[in-house]
């Protein structure tokens, strides 16, 4: 595979933040969701190279519900 790297710091990226969030430190979620939306680009991109449409899908629809969760965190906060 030729995005194996990409796809092993991706997910370390992603099993980071997910700690990060885990933690429930609201202070520091902001963090996580920079990084995370790293995560998403960076498996958006490998799966478009890859030509696998699901988890494209899967991605878009992941990063336009991100903006939106973000807009309401702020909203709310």
């Amino acid at each position: 595979m030729k995005n194996s790297k990409l796809r092993w710091t991706a997910a370390g990226i992603s099993i980071s933040c997910s700690m990060i969030q885990a933690t429930a430190i609201i202070s520091i979620q902001w963090i996580a969701w920079i990084f995370l939306m790293i995560s998403v680009l960076m498996w958006t991109y490998v799966s478009y190279t890859e030509k696998d449409m699901a988890r494209l899908t899967q991605q878009l629809v992941f990063i336009a519900l991100s903006f939106i969760a973000i807009y309401n965190w702020f909203q709310y906060r």
